[in-house]
């Protein structure tokens, strides 16, 4: 009997320890509210509604670790954005990126101690890893998302993320951590073709974080697009672009400053077609305000295509956030964009209109 005890006792600690060196977690964000939003071409271009997403992407997830020993663990994680006002799971990436499925993440990699972290698969590119960081919204929700006037909305909705890729992050040193990425075109005959890459340098320490991040696209033969403007009034097919993006913040204890540029070159394959090119410039602030944090920011982007005028924007946003808990809280959020003659961004009807939105909701992690 107390060989049986003792053999049983055995068994219950390989499996206690065999169970700890492993873990899988679900996780998401269900994120429901009422939004007004306008065009800016008239009247008749106002929507009202319940809509999903209006503090950041409502979403479901699964991701785990497994301890291999010796520093070593092998990393996986699936993430896919939900459509939580209608109940639709799985819906399409925006910007053609991909169509649907596990849109945000599907990766699998390895996590050293000594040299970092490489993963497989679907992610954020390295230039979205920084300006996520950067950005007063972390670049989600429909208010205030950088990514809707930086690069001239060239990365907008999706499109900051990479599939079949490869990532390296390196650990932190003093601080400094190295990223760089390679996203693979799979196209038969050219190893570039449909390809990009991305390299990376960010330093956080204390109360200042200061990242670097680039980007470089070959989308020869794709659907990515690039934004109307004065002289290219329609969405022109890409050929190459190489994108820079600079940017800070600094926490001072009752608020947060950040602030960001970003230079960006565009080639078209539109035969005789103008290329682009476009600087951005952003300013914001975050700040504890009651129980929760205000959020705003100005962005700018400026075209510097040669021959072409009339073709900034600027937009203006502005959010509070209010916990109830750790996991659930209040927000009500409002932004103007504003367009020159020559240009349309955000959710504009057309060349010239001024869209604007206000939304109110509830959003719960788990």
């Amino acid at each position: 009997m107390k060989k049986s005890l003792l053999a049983l006792a055995v068994l219950g600690a390989f499996a206690g320890a065999a169970s700890a060196q492993s873990s899988v977690t679900v996780y998401g964000i269900v994120d429901l509210g009422f939004s007004t939003s306008d065009s800016g071409a008239n009247q008749n271009g106002r929507t009202n509604g319940i809509n999903s997403g209006g503090q950041s992407a409502s979403r479901v997830g699964f991701k785990g670790t497994e301890d291999l020993g010796n520093g070593l663990k092998a990393l996986f994680q699936l993430e896919a954005t939900i459509a939580a006002d209608t109940g639709a799971g799985f819906i399409a990436a925006t910007n053609g990126s991909n169509a649907g499925g596990f849109n945000r993440f599907a990766t699998v990699g390895l996590q050293s101690q000594a040299f970092g972290t490489v993963l497989l698969g679907r992610q954020t590119s390295v230039i979205k890893d920084a300006y996520d960081q950067i950005d007063p919204f972390g670049d989600g929700g429909t208010v205030g998302a950088i990514s809707n006037i930086f690069f001239n909305g060239n990365l907008n909705g999706d499109f900051g993320r990479i599939s079949n890729s490869v990532k390296y992050q390196s650990n932190s040193y003093a601080g400094f951590k190295g990223s760089a990425a390679y996203s693979f075109g799979e196209n038969a005959g050219s190893t570039s073709a449909n390809s990009s890459f991305g390299l990376g340098l960010g330093y956080a320490n204390g109360p200042l974080n200061v990242q670097y991040g680039y980007h470089n696209i070959d989308s020869t033969g794709t659907g990515a697009t690039t934004g109307a403007t004065a002289g290219v009034p329609t969405l022109q097919p890409i050929s190459k672009g190489k994108l820079h993006l600079l940017g800070a913040t600094y926490d001072f204890g009752i608020l947060k400053l950040h602030g960001a540029f970003a230079d960006t070159k565009v080639d078209l394959a539109t035969a005789g077609a103008t290329d682009q090119k476009y600087r951005n410039y952003l300013l914001g602030v975050s700040a504890p305000v009651g129980p929760g944090t205000i959020f705003a920011s100005y962005a700018v982007n400026d075209t510097k295509t040669a021959g072409v005028n009339n073709a900034d924007t600027k937009k203006f946003a502005i959010s509070y956030s209010y916990d109830l808990s750790k996991r659930t809280n209040l927000y009500t959020g409002y932004s103007k964009t504003s367009n020159d003659s020559g240009v349309k961004l955000g959710t504009s009807a057309a060349n010239g209109s001024d869209p604007s939105i206000f939304n109110v909701g509830i959003r719960h992690k788990f």
